[in-house]
This record gives structure tokens, C-alpha cells and sequence, in this order.
């Protein structure tokens, strides 16, 4: 049987080796997971700031809405608005636009958002059908913005709004926190008045 030599102490070219490829890996590791964990983390420290933006006067509003609607209905009509977008450390002008609808009442106006719920295409209001048409992958909204067909999960996102100096403004990031509140079962659209 063949006898092994004897190891000699201290450190052989191999293990030399190892252990800069283990420290190496190791750098590369944590080089990694530093932005993955301050991704994850910033929700957590992240102010919540409400951005409110100006669709317009409410006298011109429910004018808009009327002339779109029919038999002294109000119908939809779509109210362009512009805003201030962050990104981390950006802020750039940004517009887009909402569907807005004269209803009366203790709450008169109805404003929903044009994303579809599917995949985020805008929808388009189709006057003829009475309906919302998402022309992406053809999901169907009623009035209302509830669900009739498609791959749409969820009904559209109804925008908070209130009333300050005779002007109607709408929270812009209200649209996802009430969108899973709405179900076919309860078409009741909800009042998002605030104040």
C-alpha cells in the first residue's frame, strides 16, 4: 500500500487559491445584495406624500359632462390634467388624463382612471356602446367601470377627489388602493368625495 507524504504545515498553493476565490465570491455577494436590500427597504422609510392635481372648475366640469351625456344625463367626459412625476431623485412634467362623470347628488362627480387593470393600457370610451374598450386585449368596462368581459381582473381605479375653491381635484395615487374594493356584485359606484 502506498504511503501519502506528509503534509507540510502552513499554506499549500491551493489552499491559497481557495481561499481568494471564496473571498472574491463573497465581494461579489454582498456587491449584489447591497441594492436589492435598499430596494427592498425603501418602501419602509419612504414618505407618504398625497399629490393632488387640478382637473379644472366644477362649473365647467359638469358643463363638459352634461354636453357628452344625453336627456340631461351627464355622460363621461375625458379631463386632461398635467403633474409633476418624481423618480428617486427626478421630477419631471408628466400628463394624462381621467374620465370624468357628472352624477349630482351629495357627491356629483364620478372620476375614474383610464388604466385598465389587465396589463395598464389606457381604455377608450366608446359613446356608441356605452362603454369603456381597452384596445390592448379587449376588456370591457361598463359606465361605471365595472368588468363586463375580458382578461381584466379588476374593475377600473376610481379616483378620490375634492372640491377647494371651486375647483375639483383628484389624489393620483387613490386609483389602486380603491380599485379591489369594487366588485361586479356591488355596482354601487363609491363616493370618493373628500371634505
Amino acid at each position: 500500500m502506498a504511503r501519502r507524504p506528509p503534509r507540510r504545515a502552513g499554506w499549500t498553493r491551493r489552499d491559497f487559491f481557495n481561499w481568494m476565490l471564496n473571498g472574491v465570491m463573497g465581494l461579489i455577494a454582498l456587491v449584489v445584495a447591497i441594492p436589492v436590500v435598499v430596494e427592498a427597504l425603501t418602501p419602509v422609510f419612504a414618505k407618504s406624500t398625497e399629490q393632488w392635481v387640478n382637473l379644472g372648475s366644477a362649473t365647467s366640469l359638469q358643463s363638459a359632462s352634461m354636453q357628452a351625456g344625453s336627456a340631461g344625463v351627464g355622460g363621461v367626459a375625458r379631463t386632461p390634467y398635467s403633474y409633476i412625476q418624481t423618480d428617486h431623485w427626478a421630477k419631471l412634467p408628466a400628463a394624462d388624463y381621467a374620465y370624468l362623470r357628472y352624477i349630482g347628488g351629495d357627491c356629483p362627480f364620478y372620476v375614474l382612471s383610464p388604466i385598465c387593470t389587465h396589463l395598464g393600457c389606457h381604455v377608450n370610451w366608446v359613446q356608441s356602446a356605452n362603454q369603456f374598450h381597452c384596445p390592448c386585449h379587449g376588456s370591457v368596462y361598463t359606465i361605471d367601470g365595472l368588468n363586463v368581459s375580458g382578461p381584466a381582473p379588476l374593475p377600473l381605479g376610481v379616483f378620490r377627489w375634492k372640491l377647494t375653491g371651486g375647483d375639483v381635484y383628484i389624489e393620483l395615487e387613490s386609483t389602486f388602493t380603491h380599485a379591489h374594493q369594487r366588485t361586479g356584485e356591488s355596482p354601487q359606484q363609491p363616493c370618493l368625495r373628500i371634505g
